[in-house]
């Protein structure tokens, strides 16, 4: 069986898969977890080795320092609408577009997949916004960005570090067009995991799912609706799929000693939330969530101070790092990986996640409910 890379340092990019030539490379779920792994057709390869010359996972990254570190946000509130944050993907996304760059990001289908998509269209940008906690399928998207910069056309390259330092290993020789941003990543659940979940609420609430968002104007938040009302709406903490998630239990791998997970940085510029800003020194917040930008390199500061309507206030790398672990350390594995994925795979999603959540999950669902409602009644009667 020919192998590109080991199975645990595999990211599931899906690189290699772009880049063959013979069609002999796909993706596929892993018997183990249901991640993304490339699968080799022996009797189509003709050993050209490009695969595992271009691979990322056997790579060294080369890492650069921080050269600033900002709390951003979009000043415009009506521009901040369906971003996780402060706005300032879309905020490239936009600006990039104005300046004639294709883009690369990730959006949700009507199926509920995570896809990654080129694109030099706007309006096709709206769907990249908000965030997606699933392990995305690459499509065709790096071979489509490879399209256009061998034409000489810019790309900006949005999405995790193991896909920008895919996206980088693939156009070595246009690198000088190409601008990576990466997001700063907690770790990548597989698709066929919160299908499975998405299928048992639906069938435990007796709803179709027509909307599904993993952030809320409140914060982190999993929300399905159907075509009339939300009929599941819970925080991060009180969630069966974002508390397996935020634990370490779904994550690839390769994630638990990720290659960029490191102070030093390898895309142009690094975002992501700013968690714990003015902690330590003061903060007056705005009235939306702020997001860090993490400036790693010239290209990637010029950039940034070309996009319009968007406050910069520097902060110190340190602050950014205190809030965001993934910064410069790999998420750590849960201890109860092992558990999960044997129920998992023996008995299915409801009993495994009810072997790490289950009954304590309800009983904090339950507490924070009534908690909600004795302070909403306090609130109306104070009124009165």
């Amino acid at each position: 069986m020919i192998q590109i890379c080991p199975r645990e340092d595999c990211t599931g990019c899906g690189l290699c898969s772009n880049l063959c030539s013979s069609g002999a490379i796909t993706m596929v779920e892993a018997e183990d977890t249901g991640h993304f792994v490339p699968k080799i057709q022996q009797e189509r390869c003709v050993d050209c080795q490009l695969c595992v010359k271009k691979c990322p996972a056997l790579k060294q990254p080369e890492r650069k320092s921080a050269l600033k570190t900002y709390a951003a946000w979009r000043t415009d509130a009506n521009k901040l609408r369906g971003s996780s944050s402060g706005g300032i993907a879309a905020a490239f996304y936009e600006k990039a577009i104005q300046e004639g760059f294709s883009v690369v990001g990730t959006y949700l289908d009507k199926d509920f997949q995570v896809k990654m998509l080129c694109t030099d269209r706007l309006e096709e940008c709206e769907s990249f916004k908000g965030s997606k906690y699933v392990q995305a399928s690459c499509g065709t998207a790096y071979c489509d960005a490879m399209k256009v910069l061998k034409q000489g056309g810019k790309v900006l390259f949005i999405g995790t570090p193991c896909q920008c330092a895919a996206m980088r290993s693939a156009s070595s020789q246009h690198g000088d067009r190409l601008l990576t941003v990466e997001l700063i990543c907690h770790g990548t659940p597989p698709q066929k995991v919160f299908l499975n979940y998405l299928a048992y609420i639906c069938k435990r609430k007796k709803k179709t799912a027509t909307s599904v968002n993993f952030r809320s104007p409140w914060g982190v938040e999993l929300t399905i609706a159907d075509e009339r009302n939300i009929f599941w709406k819970f925080k991060a903490s009180e969630d069966d799929y974002m508390v397996a998630f935020q634990n370490g239990v779904l994550h690839n791998t390769a994630c638990y000693h990720c290659l960029y997970a490191d102070k030093e940085r390898c895309a142009d510029i690094t975002i992501g939330d700013f968690w714990k800003i003015g902690t330590t020194v003061p903060f007056q917040r705005p009235n939306c969530r702020v997001s860090v930008v993490v400036v790693n390199s010239e290209r990637g500061n010029a950039f940034l101070h070309s996009c319009p309507d968007l406050h910069l206030e520097e902060r110190s790398y340190e602050e950014a790092m205190a809030g965001n672990p993934n910064l410069y350390r790999s998420s750590r594995k849960s201890l109860q990986y092992d558990l999960f994925w044997e129920a998992y795979n023996s008995q299915g999603i409801d009993a495994a996640m009810k072997k790490i959540g289950g009954r304590k999950l309800m009983l904090r669902r339950t507490k924070n409910k009534i908690v909600g409602t004795l302070k909403g009644m306090a609130k109306k009667m104070l009124r009165r």
